[in-house]
């Protein structure tokens, strides 16, 4: 039981941080980490996933709606994880 409760939880890490990485990363997919020192580029995660809720909201995929679903799809399994 706790093997799958750990595979739950790691596959909830790489969800969320994909859905991170990816709203992070420019036109080419670059990560300018550097100007995202203090804050790791909270703000810009927060409006890309409320911009990819909106968009699911109106029924459209793009790259924010797309993140938005696996930064979800991260907490959900972060909790089904943590109540197994």
């Amino acid at each position: 039981m706790e093997t799958f409760r750990l595979v739950i939880l790691v596959l909830a890490c790489l969800s969320i941080l994909f859905g991170y990485l990816r709203l992070l990363s420019d036109d080419n997919g670059n990560v300018d980490l550097n100007n995202y020192r203090l804050t790791g580029g909270l703000g810009k995660v927060l409006t890309g996933v409320f911009e990819g809720t909106l968009d699911l909201c109106a029924r459209e995929i793009f790259t924010e709606a797309i993140c938005a679903i696996a930064i979800y799809m991260g907490v959900i399994l972060f909790v089904l994880g943590f109540n197994i």
